[in-house]
């Protein structure tokens, strides 16, 4: 679930998604996926930029992650961050 400006920028409030479990297994790895599936808007989802929570509790970026959890991706500030230059 995406939050805040997030839903505006990547045009969804909610996915479900089947991650490769041997290269997805904590938040840290969650985010890298979503930043290279996101392409050009994969900046919004920075680990400095966003914190995550896992089944309603907010997590580490070495927090391990479980088949069926709820994932839950909540900004930091709530202005997104500028794209990077080019």
């Amino acid at each position: 679930m995406y939050f805040n400006y997030l839903v505006n920028k990547l045009g969804t409030q909610e996915e479900r998604i089947t991650l490769p479990a041997k290269r997805v297994k904590t938040v840290q790895d969650l985010l890298s996926i979503l930043r290279t599936r996101k392409l050009e808007r994969g900046y919004l989802l920075a680990e400095d930029s966003v914190r995550v929570t896992v089944n309603r509790q907010f997590a580490e970026p070495f927090t391990r992650l479980e088949d069926g959890d709820e994932i839950g991706i909540v900004p930091n500030s709530p202005n997104p961050p500028p794209p990077p230059e080019k």
